[in-house]
């Protein structure tokens, strides 16, 4: 029988609403909101901003969306909309339009509600465009967890948006108001490069996408492996990132066709520009899926994955994402078919694997990494 999510009651001063996390997990102990949160809808509703329109950015799970009922929500995250529309579903809500982070909103606002999220680039980034888009007068209320927030959060606020207070925190967050001035846009060049050896190529890279100004050590780690890979029609790179996995296979000869998946608007959109900028003559083989890892996943028939799986959730460390990638895989490969992946040796992905594939290697390792080969029977 199917589990369902067990949804847990958030109390707002806009209702009660049932909400859950997702991807669901069974054992889930993490709510599905946080005390930043709390403190932007109890701030939202006690200034009364009479017929406000509203924008939401980085709603994790939807808490803010279901509550506030925004213009929009402007997001990077495929999980995260995922997560808002179960929690719409739950509680009759109508859908939240969507804007992608690759896309600037157009949508007039008085008012922003902004989670701060995990990287700094990502932050000045989306504060460069909220600049350009909101009048004068327009307020950006940002929350955020006291243990995520740069000490630089005010100082930011103040030099993109204009005059900023910072509130006094509660249930270990805090809130910060910042009220939009006639100051000119600061621009901001958030796009990374750097040389990668092993494709012999630059890579540019936006923000938000993993390790955004090198080439991390368990990637290289598993590049200096592909050789266990046996050449196929189609690859696919898992959890792509800037796509650099995925294109050093293409130099290799590993694949005729190459598919590049991540829950990420703005990676599949740095390995979009990444592979048709360094194999233009090979555009046409290469597709990009922007979803839930393979959960709905319905192009082209891989015979090889390859893949760094994540093992964060937001700000959170949470193996349970790389785990469920895992999963999908082995329900999406054919007999023969083959995954070859890199993990961190505290991740003890062997247990698993040995339980969905018939052939499962350890290839090799180092102090950090553990390169893993599985095959369907």
């Amino acid at each position: 029988m199917t589990q369902l999510p067990r949804p847990s009651q958030l109390h707002s001063p806009y209702g009660t609403f049932d909400l859950s996390r997702y991807p669901f997990r069974v054992g889930e102990t993490l709510l599905a909101w946080c005390g930043a949160d709390t403190l932007a809808l109890e701030e939202v509703h006690r200034r009364a901003i009479a017929g406000a329109r509203i924008l939401v950015v980085n709603d994790a799970h939807g808490a803010l969306c279901v509550a506030l009922q925004p213009q929009a929500l402007w997001t990077d995250s495929m999980l995260a909309v995922q997560a808002l529309r179960q929690n719409e579903r739950a509680n009759n809500r109508p859908q939240t339009p969507v804007i992608w982070s690759t896309d600037a909103p157009t949508v007039a606002v008085d008012l922003v509600v902004l989670r701060v999220p995990k990287q700094r680039v990502y932050l000045e980034y989306q504060l460069s465009e909220l600049a350009r888009l909101l009048p004068t007068g327009a307020i950006v209320l940002t929350a955020g967890m006291d243990k995520h927030l740069s000490p630089h959060t005010a100082a930011m606020l103040e030099r993109y948006i204009g005059p900023t207070e910072r509130l006094p925190g509660k249930r270990k967050a805090r809130l910060f108001i910042a009220v939009r001035d006639r100051r000119q846009v600061v621009e901001r060049d958030v796009s990374a490069t750097y040389y990668c050896a092993p494709l012999g190529a630059n890579l540019d890279n936006l923000p938000n996408v993993f390790s955004q100004d090198k080439l991390d050590a368990g990637t290289r780690f598993l590049l200096e492996h592909l050789h266990l890979a046996e050449p196929v029609e189609t690859a696919m790179d898992l959890a792509c990132g800037n796509g650099v996995i995925g294109l050093v296979a293409v130099k290799q000869g590993l694949a005729e066709n190459l598919v590049f998946c991540d829950e990420s608007a703005l990676a599949i959109a740095s390995a979009r520009h990444n592979a048709t900028t360094i194999f233009p003559q090979q555009s046409h083989s290469f597709q990009f899926h922007h979803g839930d890892g393979l959960a709905h996943y319905a192009g082209a028939a891989a015979q090889l994955i390859l893949c760094n799986p994540p093992f964060h959730q937001e700000h959170i460390v949470n193996e349970f994402a790389g785990r469920r990638l895992l999963q999908q895989c082995s329900e999406y490969l054919a007999p023969q078919d083959h995954l070859l992946l890199v993990a961190n040796r505290h991740l003890d992905y062997l247990p698993l694997l040995r339980c969905r594939f018939s052939d499962v290697k350890k290839c090799a390792s180092n102090a950090k990494f553990t390169i893993l080969s599985a095959r369907k029977g």
